[in-house]
């Protein structure tokens, strides 16, 4: 199955595009952070995601751990761990992110 573009949901400081979906409860999307922009800390009840990142720098944290993530990093993300992303960059910062055992709400925000 070949990916042809969809539409992008805007969510203010960063978007999302659904990529393949994999089952009821899982599927690939690319999400970018938009320049000088940030993802808050949150974390899912239920779902774990896998961080690909496509392309940029970004600070990245999970749990007590942050990271300046680049290009060709992959990070993994349980469920209940906190987790977040700060793009100082005037660049965006692109991920692809595969969500196993996503379920409506599933998000918390911290902050």
């Amino acid at each position: 199955m070949k990916f042809s573009k969809e539409e992008w949901e805007d969510r203010g400081s960063y978007r999302v595009m659904k990529v393949f979906e994999v089952a009821e409860d899982s599927f690939v999307q690319i999400v970018e952070i938009k320049p000088e922009s940030e993802v808050k800390k949150h974390y899912h009840r239920k779902q774990t995601e896998v961080f690909s990142i496509l392309s940029g720098e970004a600070k990245l944290g999970i749990g007590e751990k942050e990271w300046v993530a680049k290009s060709g990093d992959i990070f993994l993300c349980k469920p209940g761990n906190i987790h977040w992303v700060v793009n100082s960059s005037k660049e965006a910062f692109k991920l692809l992110v595969f969500k196993y055992g996503w379920s409506e709400d599933d998000i918390v925000w911290v902050e």
